[in-house]
């Protein structure tokens, strides 16, 4: 994660500015709405990314769909929406995300039929210009890759690369490298701790939530950088990686 905490940290209160990861900014703005009917607070806004929230109340219908240009969305808590458009019913897992292209023609929306609020975190990706890479240069993008633990493999396009993590109680990321341009997001957040060659193991004070989110320092392999999961609770966490 990040630095130490860079992963350790919560949208809340993530200390990891020790570390070099960017605060995430409050849910209070609301800087263009994801669906018509619904409110859309803003969770982080930089000049590569915009993250908005969306909560789904049971029997709530979203609205037509607001385009943005290229979106991803990931379901922290899920439920049952029906299509406006077509009434069909799709089952959306904790955990699950959909990418939207630029070029997509925004649906009808659809409505929560199940018991419970659904909730979205949404990722709009700002336009850059991304110079060509010198000859025999490799691209900035890699995967994240934790020793200690496998990865799952949610999504990849030209535009992200989109993995999944579960760290459980006790366990330990191992020393890893974290590469530009990457996001976090706590399906399941949870008590973090952190350490590095240059920070003795410490835990940060406040435990990230679910749905929180964070935008990621660049750190070296050589910086010896690694957190682990200090909580009772398995963490549940999505990376996304910037291609461009």
């Amino acid at each position: 994660m990040p630095r130490f905490a860079l992963r350790l940290t919560t949208l809340a209160t993530m200390a990891f500015a020790a570390v070099g990861l960017a605060p995430t900014t409050g849910a209070a703005a609301d800087d263009g709405r994801v669906y018509a009917n619904l409110s859309s607070p803003v969770l982080l806004d930089n000049e590569r990314v915009l993250v908005r929230r969306v909560v789904i109340a049971p029997g709530e219908a979203t609205g037509r769909q607001v385009a943005h240009g290229e979106e991803l969305e990931v379901f922290i808590h899920g439920g049952v929406l029906t299509s406006s458009a077509s009434g069909r019913a799709v089952l959306w897992r904790d955990g699950r995300v959909a990418w939207h292209g630029a070029g997509e023609t925004p649906d009808e929306g659809s409505t929560n039929t199940g018991s419970t609020p659904i909730e979205i975190v949404w990722v709009t990706l700002k336009p850059v210009k991304t110079p060509a890479p010198a000859p025999g240069q490799p691209p900035k993008w890699r995967h994240l890759g934790y020793p200690n633990i496998p990865g799952e493999d949610l999504l990849e396009n030209d535009a992200v690369i989109v993995q999944r993590f579960i760290v459980n109680p006790g366990q330990w990321e191992g020393v890893h490298a974290h590469h530009p341009d990457m996001l976090y997001i706590h399906v399941r957040g949870g008590q973090w701790a952190a350490r590095s060659k240059h920070e003795a193991e410490h835990v940060y004070p406040n435990r990230s939530a679910d749905g929180s989110v964070g935008w990621m320092a660049t750190i070296d392999i050589g910086e010896g950088h690694e957190s682990g999961n200090v909580g009772d609770n398995p963490i549940d966490l999505v990376w996304v990686t910037l291609k461009r």
